[in-house]
């Protein structure tokens, strides 16, 4: 993982700063952060499925009214 260097330094640069204690809590402040992100985007993706079968239900339920109106013998 390339972030692992990155997150580490940020990791000692907190230490250094705040303490070990915070430290940790900041890292699992973004780790959280980072899964509710993950989360959000995989229910928008959900809505937006579900959202599309509804419209295409609501287009055949109204295509199959216009048929059936307009193409009585």
């Amino acid at each position: 993982m390339y972030h692992l260097p990155v997150a580490h330094a940020s990791f000692q640069m907190r230490t250094i700063l705040y303490g070990k204690k915070a430290a940790n809590l900041y890292t699992q402040a973004f780790v959280q952060n980072t899964q509710a992100r993950a989360l959000y985007q995989e229910s928008e993706d959900t809505y937006y499925r579900a959202n599309d079968a509804a419209s295409y239900d609501d287009w055949r339920r109204a295509r199959h009214q216009w048929d059936y109106f307009y193409n009585r013998h």
